[in-house]
């Protein structure tokens, strides 16, 4: 642990802004190391359990609004990633020149644990899941998964020995507070257009993906997508950096008669691969590197790439009825995630679509809707997307949620035709998070299995 910075902790105020886990174990791990916290969370508190915890180890709790006092006397702002900087409390915060830092800056500054960081537009989850796999059955130390795939990092990083490696997914919310963050090895998935709704154009976007690579010295690594060259052209990197290409544009690392090459050496066979899709096959060239950067062996590569069956809710394979194949892509919350799912695909596609109107332009999908047997159209962007289906003279229904949607797949499928939830779109109008909505689509079809098996179809 960083002493000296735990010290200077110790004599600072800190606000907690917002709740959930990552709000929960930063305040409790904060005031276990003798820091003084309070916890402020616009939705009420009350009858919350963590937070009566938390009450209980004489923590204070304010909840139900940001009341603007609350900045009195605070040094530091510790702020939930998704909590947008135009708030008024936030706005005001800015004005009196408080720090605010979203938890993974102060959990990556207060303990000193080796970290590889995996950002990008698309891709994350997947990367980060495979990086995790390759390298815990290739330690003789530790491996730890974190961040933006569920675990926040101070939680982890106060569990974990000092010599353990961790595996950090981290999204642009969460780079929007980072100041000294700098992890030894870096990815940068893709970089596309997404979250207009919190960043202020797609340039400001791209700005703080690129914070992950803002601290790091020639000591580091930085992985990049050869296609995205020219939008680091302007940057200034002092990071070792390797592109990677799935043709011969990068010397160090790409695919040549059908093999991923790092370094002039094989390691893996792209037709071996169990997950579909070139975006799958840039993940798992990304994970190749980071593991052959750590020494692992080709066959530990290998082991878990041809056997890789995918993460939750990202291209997960959910099951086969009558000859129908579903898969669930909740976890595709834009165009361009969509749009690469259903290049693994040849035709007679079922496209479950559709959830929050953030205002984005689903263009992108067009070039893939040749593929569509029908689309079934679901959320506040149904519309929006009916409109587009029927331009393109494709079969379009209407819905409401996952789960008639689902039904209505069922009804028009025939054998061989693939069931696709891949929304395009965040899950918050109608659904917690992606997960709940995947969630429904895994249970609608357990039902519709479980009455086609029992009238013995």
């Amino acid at each position: 642990m960083n002493e000296e910075l735990l010290k200077s902790l110790k004599n600072k105020k800190i606000l907690v802004l917002g709740f959930a886990r990552s709000g929960y174990q930063t305040a409790k791990i904060l005031h276990k190391h003798g820091i003084e916290v309070i916890v402020n969370s616009y939705e009420n508190l009350n009858d919350n359990l963590e937070a009566n915890e938390l009450k209980q180890l004489g923590i204070d709790i304010v909840s139900g609004e940001h009341p603007i006092f609350l900045l009195d006397n605070i040094d530091l702002i510790i702020k939930n990633p998704g909590i947008p900087y135009k708030i008024e409390i936030l706005k005001e915060a800015i004005k009196r020149n408080i720090s605010i830092f979203t938890e993974i800056e102060v959990a990556s500054s207060l303990y000193n644990n080796e970290i590889i960081a995996i950002t990008g537009t698309n891709g994350k989850t997947t990367t980060t899941t495979l990086i995790y796999e390759i390298l815990k059955q290739d330690r003789n130390t530790e491996v730890k998964v974190a961040g933006n795939i569920g675990y926040p990092l101070i939680e982890v990083m106060d569990n974990a020995q000092e010599n353990d490696l961790i595996i950090l997914e981290v999204s642009s919310f969460q780079l929007n507070g980072v100041d000294k963050f700098r992890p030894n090895i870096a990815i940068i998935t893709n970089l596309e257009e997404a979250h207009l709704d919190y960043h202020s154009s797609k340039d400001e976007y791209h700005k703080i993906k690129k914070r992950i690579f803002k601290n790091q010295t020639e000591d580091n690594y930085l992985i990049l997508n050869i296609k995205d060259k020219d939008l680091y052209k302007n940057d200034i990197i002092n990071s070792r950096v390797i592109y990677y290409s799935l043709d011969n544009s990068s010397e160090v690392a790409y695919i040549e008669d059908d093999w991923f090459i790092f370094n002039q050496e094989k390691i893996f066979n792209k037709n071996k691969l169990s997950l579909l899709g070139n975006h799958n096959l840039e993940n798992c060239i990304n994970a190749a590197i980071v593991s052959k950067i750590k020494g692992v062996s080709n066959k530990s590569i290998t082991d878990i790439l041809y056997n890789f069956s995918g993460v939750a809710h990202r291209m997960q394979y959910v099951g086969d009825n009558n000859g129908v194949k579903y898969y669930n892509d909740s976890k595709a919350t834009n165009p361009t995630s969509t749009s690469k799912a259903l290049s693994g695909f040849e035709k007679n596609v079922i496209l479950i679509c559709g959830g929050q109107d953030r205002g984005v332009d689903f263009k992108e999908l067009e070039s893939q809707l040749s593929k569509l047997k029908a689309l079934i159209c679901i959320g506040e962007s149904k519309s929006i997307l009916a409109n587009l289906g029927q331009r393109n003279n494709l079969k379009t229904i209407l819905a409401e949620k996952v789960a008639d949607a689902t039904k209505i797949a069922e009804n028009i499928a025939d054998k061989d035709d693939i069931i696709l939830l891949s929304p395009a779109c965040a899950s918050w109008d109608q659904y917690k998070n992606f997960e709940e909505r995947g969630e429904e689509f895994i249970n609608t079809f357990n039902n519709i299995k479980n009455k086609s098996d029992k009238h013995g179809k």
